[in-house]
């Protein structure tokens, strides 16, 4: 019975938290996986001018991290929602740690 109260003291807890932890799953899932997008941009612009390589990189950072993390929060958030409330703790830490097994594999810690 401790458990379960603990569980849903905890789900209230996170509740009004949840753009907050939705953001830094989209936004840790972009650390891990920036080197790749990072790498592919680099072969499609590796025959650019300098400047021109340059700018792509620019608007990469800015319009294309910054879309993605904007355009895909909401849908984490909503997938987050989706789970039944007494659920939500064990799903926020589990995504927490599949994100740093994944940043183990690559090397990020």
């Amino acid at each position: 019975m401790f458990v379960l109260d603990l569980n849903l003291r905890l789900a209230h807890l996170i509740q009004p938290h949840l753009n907050d932890i939705s953001l830094a799953l989209v936004a840790t899932c972009l650390v891990v996986y920036g080197d790749k997008v990072n790498g592919y941009l680099k072969k499609l612009v590796a025959s650019w001018v300098f400047i021109a390589r340059v700018v792509a990189f620019i608007l990469m950072c800015t319009f294309g991290y910054g879309l993605l993390t904007l355009w895909s929060q909401p849908l984490v958030y909503w997938g987050i929602t989706r789970v039944d409330f007494v659920y939500r703790p064990a799903l926020v830490f589990a995504c927490f740690c599949f994100l740093g097994v994944l940043a183990e594999r690559k090397r990020h810690l």
